[in-house]
Protein backbone atom coordinates (compact mmCIF):
# COMPACT_ATOMS: atom_id res chain seq x y z
CA UNK A 1 0.00 0.00 0.00
CA UNK A 2 1.17 3.54 -1.02
CA UNK A 3 2.32 5.70 2.15
CA UNK A 4 0.97 9.26 1.50
CA UNK A 5 4.15 10.21 3.43
CA UNK A 6 6.19 9.49 0.74
CA UNK A 7 3.97 11.96 -1.46
CA UNK A 8 3.95 14.48 1.11
CA UNK A 9 7.85 14.24 1.17
CA UNK A 10 7.74 14.67 -2.49
CA UNK A 11 5.57 18.03 -2.27
CA UNK A 12 7.61 19.85 0.41
CA UNK A 13 10.96 19.10 -1.32
CA UNK A 14 9.19 20.31 -4.77
CA UNK A 15 7.76 23.56 -3.05
CA UNK A 16 11.47 23.80 -1.56
CA UNK A 17 12.92 23.88 -5.36
CA UNK A 18 10.42 25.74 -6.70
CA UNK A 19 10.46 28.67 -4.14
CA UNK A 20 14.69 28.32 -4.32
CA UNK A 21 14.09 29.01 -8.62
CA UNK A 22 11.68 31.85 -7.55
CA UNK A 23 14.32 33.44 -5.59
CA UNK A 24 17.02 33.10 -7.93
CA UNK A 25 14.82 34.94 -10.85
CA UNK A 26 14.50 37.50 -8.35
CA UNK A 27 18.38 38.33 -7.83
CA UNK A 28 18.94 37.70 -11.62
CA UNK A 29 16.19 39.60 -12.72
CA UNK A 30 18.58 42.28 -14.71
CA UNK A 31 20.96 39.33 -15.83
CA UNK A 32 17.52 37.93 -16.76
CA UNK A 33 16.38 40.55 -19.05
CA UNK A 34 19.24 39.86 -21.21
CA UNK A 35 19.95 36.18 -20.99
CA UNK A 36 16.31 35.24 -20.44
CA UNK A 37 14.05 37.86 -22.22
CA UNK A 38 10.92 35.31 -21.79
CA UNK A 39 11.04 34.13 -17.96
CA UNK A 40 8.23 35.44 -16.20
CA UNK A 41 9.53 37.81 -13.90
CA UNK A 42 12.36 39.07 -16.30
CA UNK A 43 9.45 39.43 -18.76
CA UNK A 44 7.40 41.18 -16.47
CA UNK A 45 4.37 38.58 -16.79
CA UNK A 46 4.98 38.38 -12.93
CA UNK A 47 5.57 41.22 -10.79
CA UNK A 48 8.16 41.54 -8.40
CA UNK A 49 5.89 41.40 -5.75
CA UNK A 50 4.13 38.32 -6.70
CA UNK A 51 7.07 36.41 -7.02
CA UNK A 52 8.14 37.24 -3.29
CA UNK A 53 4.53 36.32 -2.18
CA UNK A 54 4.26 33.07 -4.37
CA UNK A 55 8.04 32.15 -3.12
CA UNK A 56 7.08 32.70 0.36
CA UNK A 57 3.77 30.80 -0.01
CA UNK A 58 5.68 28.07 -1.50
CA UNK A 59 8.29 27.62 1.31
CA UNK A 60 5.53 28.34 4.02
CA UNK A 61 3.48 25.30 3.15
CA UNK A 62 6.48 23.17 2.46
CA UNK A 63 7.93 23.73 5.94
CA UNK A 64 4.34 23.43 7.51
CA UNK A 65 4.14 19.97 5.75
CA UNK A 66 7.81 18.80 6.61
CA UNK A 67 6.68 20.01 10.43
CA UNK A 68 3.88 17.83 10.62
CA UNK A 69 5.82 14.70 8.78
CA UNK A 70 9.23 15.37 11.05
CA UNK A 71 11.38 17.73 12.97
CA UNK A 72 14.58 16.63 11.45
CA UNK A 73 12.96 17.21 7.97
CA UNK A 74 11.59 20.35 8.75
CA UNK A 75 15.49 21.42 9.78
CA UNK A 76 16.65 19.81 6.79
CA UNK A 77 14.42 21.56 4.26
CA UNK A 78 14.82 25.48 6.35
CA UNK A 79 18.51 24.78 5.84
CA UNK A 80 18.15 23.81 2.12
CA UNK A 81 16.13 27.28 2.01
CA UNK A 82 19.05 29.21 3.26
CA UNK A 83 22.18 27.31 1.50
CA UNK A 84 20.32 26.60 -1.54
CA UNK A 85 18.21 29.72 -1.73
CA UNK A 86 19.38 32.64 -0.27
CA UNK A 87 23.47 31.40 -0.07
CA UNK A 88 23.10 30.19 -3.51
CA UNK A 89 21.70 33.52 -5.30
CA UNK A 90 21.78 36.45 -3.28
CA UNK A 91 24.29 39.30 -3.98
CA UNK A 92 26.12 39.19 -0.73
CA UNK A 93 27.09 35.27 -1.26
CA UNK A 94 26.00 34.22 -4.65
CA UNK A 95 27.67 30.17 -4.79
CA UNK A 96 26.11 29.95 -8.06
CA UNK A 97 29.20 32.20 -9.18
CA UNK A 98 32.20 30.00 -7.38
CA UNK A 99 32.81 26.84 -9.56
CA UNK A 100 33.20 23.83 -7.12
CA UNK A 101 31.48 25.77 -4.56
CA UNK A 102 27.87 25.83 -7.08
CA UNK A 103 28.05 22.42 -7.24
CA UNK A 104 29.00 21.70 -3.52
CA UNK A 105 26.26 24.09 -2.31
CA UNK A 106 23.16 22.10 -4.64
CA UNK A 107 25.22 18.34 -3.30
CA UNK A 108 24.67 19.32 0.61
CA UNK A 109 21.36 20.32 -0.15
CA UNK A 110 20.22 17.21 -1.56
CA UNK A 111 21.83 14.97 0.69
CA UNK A 112 20.32 17.53 3.95
CA UNK A 113 16.76 16.53 2.05
CA UNK A 114 17.88 12.80 2.08
CA UNK A 115 18.21 13.03 6.10
CA UNK A 116 15.43 14.52 6.30
CA UNK A 117 13.51 12.02 4.38
CA UNK A 118 15.13 8.95 6.52
CA UNK A 119 13.91 10.13 9.39
CA UNK A 120 10.27 10.36 8.28
CA UNK A 121 10.32 6.70 8.18
CA UNK A 122 12.83 5.92 10.95
CA UNK A 123 15.91 7.20 13.14
CA UNK A 124 18.56 8.54 12.04
CA UNK A 125 21.26 6.08 11.73
CA UNK A 126 24.74 5.57 10.47
CA UNK A 127 22.39 3.93 7.36
CA UNK A 128 20.81 6.94 6.49
CA UNK A 129 24.15 9.07 6.71
CA UNK A 130 25.77 6.63 4.35
CA UNK A 131 23.01 6.92 1.89
CA UNK A 132 23.34 10.76 2.34
CA UNK A 133 27.08 10.63 2.04
CA UNK A 134 26.21 8.66 -1.54
CA UNK A 135 24.06 11.37 -2.53
CA UNK A 136 26.12 14.10 -1.45
CA UNK A 137 29.01 12.66 -3.85
CA UNK A 138 26.73 11.53 -6.82
CA UNK A 139 25.34 15.45 -7.40
CA UNK A 140 28.48 16.92 -6.64
CA UNK A 141 30.64 14.55 -9.42
CA UNK A 142 27.86 14.76 -11.46
CA UNK A 143 26.49 17.98 -11.94
CA UNK A 144 29.66 19.73 -13.39
CA UNK A 145 28.82 18.16 -16.29
CA UNK A 146 26.20 20.54 -16.90
CA UNK A 147 28.88 23.42 -17.63
CA UNK A 148 30.17 21.98 -20.73
CA UNK A 149 26.71 23.03 -22.42
CA UNK A 150 27.11 26.72 -21.48
CA UNK A 151 30.72 27.20 -21.72
CA UNK A 152 29.98 29.74 -24.42
CA UNK A 153 28.06 32.06 -21.81
CA UNK A 154 29.43 31.58 -18.73
CA UNK A 155 32.35 32.78 -17.51
CA UNK A 156 32.53 30.91 -14.35
CA UNK A 157 32.12 27.41 -15.94
CA UNK A 158 34.64 25.11 -14.96
CA UNK A 159 35.58 24.52 -18.62
CA UNK A 160 36.68 28.16 -18.86
CA UNK A 161 38.45 27.88 -15.54
CA UNK A 162 40.16 25.16 -16.07
CA UNK A 163 40.27 24.63 -20.13
CA UNK A 164 37.95 21.61 -21.81
CA UNK A 165 40.34 19.21 -22.01
CA UNK A 166 41.36 19.04 -18.39
CA UNK A 167 37.75 19.79 -17.09
CA UNK A 168 36.91 16.96 -19.21
CA UNK A 169 39.47 14.74 -17.48
CA UNK A 170 38.57 16.04 -13.85
CA UNK A 171 34.90 15.26 -14.71
CA UNK A 172 35.47 12.01 -15.74
CA UNK A 173 37.44 11.13 -12.13
CA UNK A 174 34.81 12.62 -10.30
CA UNK A 175 32.08 10.46 -12.21
CA UNK A 176 34.57 7.43 -10.61
CA UNK A 177 33.63 8.59 -7.10
CA UNK A 178 30.13 7.44 -6.40
CA UNK A 179 30.66 3.72 -8.39
CA UNK A 180 33.09 3.84 -5.18
CA UNK A 181 30.12 4.67 -2.57
CA UNK A 182 27.92 2.57 -4.10
CA UNK A 183 30.10 -0.58 -4.58
CA UNK A 184 31.36 -0.27 -0.43
CA UNK A 185 27.38 0.20 0.42
CA UNK A 186 26.58 -3.38 -1.88
CA UNK A 187 28.91 -4.92 0.46
CA UNK A 188 26.29 -5.09 3.46
CA UNK A 189 22.96 -4.29 0.60
CA UNK A 190 23.81 -6.63 -2.15
CA UNK A 191 20.66 -5.54 -4.16
CA UNK A 192 22.43 -2.24 -4.92
CA UNK A 193 25.43 -4.07 -7.30
CA UNK A 194 23.00 -3.83 -10.02
CA UNK A 195 22.16 0.10 -9.19
CA UNK A 196 26.39 -0.20 -9.51
CA UNK A 197 26.21 -1.59 -12.90
CA UNK A 198 23.57 0.53 -14.33
CA UNK A 199 25.63 3.06 -13.16
CA UNK A 200 28.56 2.10 -15.14
CA UNK A 201 26.91 1.61 -18.00
CA UNK A 202 25.92 4.91 -17.95
CA UNK A 203 28.72 7.06 -16.75
CA UNK A 204 30.59 5.28 -19.25
CA UNK A 205 28.53 7.30 -22.05
CA UNK A 206 29.12 10.25 -19.89
CA UNK A 207 33.03 9.69 -20.21
CA UNK A 208 33.15 8.59 -23.87
CA UNK A 209 31.55 12.03 -24.93
CA UNK A 210 33.92 13.77 -22.27
CA UNK A 211 36.73 12.42 -24.04
CA UNK A 212 34.93 13.02 -27.33
CA UNK A 213 33.93 16.84 -28.18
CA UNK A 214 31.96 17.59 -24.83
CA UNK A 215 31.15 21.43 -25.82
CA UNK A 216 29.37 20.10 -29.20
CA UNK A 217 27.62 17.38 -27.08
CA UNK A 218 26.98 19.43 -24.44
CA UNK A 219 22.94 18.81 -24.01
CA UNK A 220 23.45 15.23 -24.80
CA UNK A 221 26.01 14.78 -22.13
CA UNK A 222 23.43 16.69 -19.91
CA UNK A 223 21.03 14.28 -20.69
CA UNK A 224 23.18 11.24 -20.23
CA UNK A 225 24.32 12.81 -16.62
CA UNK A 226 20.48 12.91 -15.71
CA UNK A 227 20.18 9.91 -16.47
CA UNK A 228 22.89 8.64 -14.38
CA UNK A 229 21.84 10.55 -11.49
CA UNK A 230 18.44 8.62 -11.51
CA UNK A 231 18.28 5.88 -13.13
CA UNK A 232 20.07 3.64 -10.40
CA UNK A 233 18.43 5.18 -7.66
CA UNK A 234 15.04 3.94 -9.04
CA UNK A 235 15.87 0.82 -10.00
CA UNK A 236 16.99 0.42 -6.68
CA UNK A 237 13.19 1.78 -5.47
CA UNK A 238 11.43 -0.71 -7.82
CA UNK A 239 13.82 -3.59 -6.23
CA UNK A 240 13.08 -2.90 -2.84
CA UNK A 241 9.02 -2.05 -3.69
CA UNK A 242 9.24 -5.58 -5.39
CA UNK A 243 10.71 -7.63 -2.72
CA UNK A 244 7.46 -6.04 -0.26
CA UNK A 245 5.20 -7.75 -2.38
Amino acid sequence: MWDYRAILVILAGTMIHSGCDILNDIFDFEIDKICKPNGAIASGQMSMKKAWGYMALLFFAALLISLKLSFILFLCLLAGIIIGGVMYSHPMFRFKDIPGIAMLDMAVCFALESIGLWNVYSPLTSDGLMVAAYVFVLIFSLTFMKDFKDVAGDINSLPLKLGIRRAAIVCSLLAVLPLIALLYAATKYHYLFLAALIYVLLIAGCIQILLDDPVAKGNKLKDRMIMALTIPNFMVLLVKMLSIF
